[in-house]
């Protein structure tokens, strides 16, 4: 059997388990996803390897994301105005864009409360508040200088109550990983309106089955005038403005 064969075998062999969902979102369907495309190329971009390796354990993001990321970040030197990412925990994605734009003029806020998850409500089964707290801003601070990167501005609060007054202007990239509804919500209220023509806003969360929140958030704006919506089955929603 050679490697296509296999593959087909074990996309047939997933496809005989059943869906599921949360018990409050039922329709919200999940379901084990193997694509059988097999390109990889991450595999052979030097230049991204070397720096996914060097943030790899300060991030919860698996390496396909990271380089749709190190890809969207890339772009955005086309766009104007700078890249925003919410929801930062130790730093690994943002530094991962930062190094994308490190000879450009763009600025890469980082902002998170560093004391774990906000705003959680009855949209979100899983997240109660307060988890992923195991961070400090020492630790980002830490990465960042090791990194030497000289582009990036930590912002810490509570996203956009307390910190969004320091971001001056326009935005060409924005990364939600916030993790539930109200946030992502208040996010993207806030961004939409400073992005960029051509400029994307990528949700990190849209299709796992404990962040029922924000997908539920962004199946209520996919259709939204003004913006492209794209899905990959990698777990990210990308919303590209027109």
């Amino acid at each position: 059997m050679d490697q296509k064969e296999k593959i087909t075998q074990a996309y047939k062999e997933i496809r005989k388990q059943p869906p599921w969902h949360q018990p409050s979102t039922p329709n919200i369907q999940h379901h084990r996803v193997l694509p059988h495309a097999t390109y990889s190329p991450w595999l052979s971009d030097s230049d991204f390897l070397e720096i996914f390796h060097a943030i790899e354990s300060s991030t919860l993001v698996d390496i396909y994301r990271c380089y749709e990321l190190w890809q969207l970040a890339a772009q955005s030197l086309q766009v104007e105005g700078d890249i925003l990412e919410v929801g930062v925990w130790r730093g690994g994605t943002g530094a991962l864009i930062a190094h994308a734009v490190r000879n450009s003029q763009k600025q890469v806020f980082l902002a998170d409360t560093f004391s774990g998850v906000v705003k959680a409500c009855e949209r979100d089964p899983v997240y109660q508040g307060g988890e992923h707290s195991d961070t400090s801003l020492d630790l980002v601070n830490g990465l960042i200088k090791t990194l030497r990167l000289r582009n990036t501005s930590i912002l810490k609060g509570i996203f956009p109550d307390e910190t969004a007054n320091k971001i001056p202007g326009k935005l060409a990239l924005v990364h939600c990983d916030v993790d539930v509804y109200t946030s992502a919500k208040e996010v993207f209220d806030w961004s939409a309106p400073r992005l960029s023509g051509g400029g994307a806003i990528v949700f990190d969360d849209y299709g796992f089955s404990t962040c029922e929140g924000v997908t539920t958030f962004v199946n209520e704006i996919r259709s939204a005038p003004g913006f492209t919506f794209i899905h990959n089955l990698n777990g990210h929603a990308i919303l590209i403005k027109k």
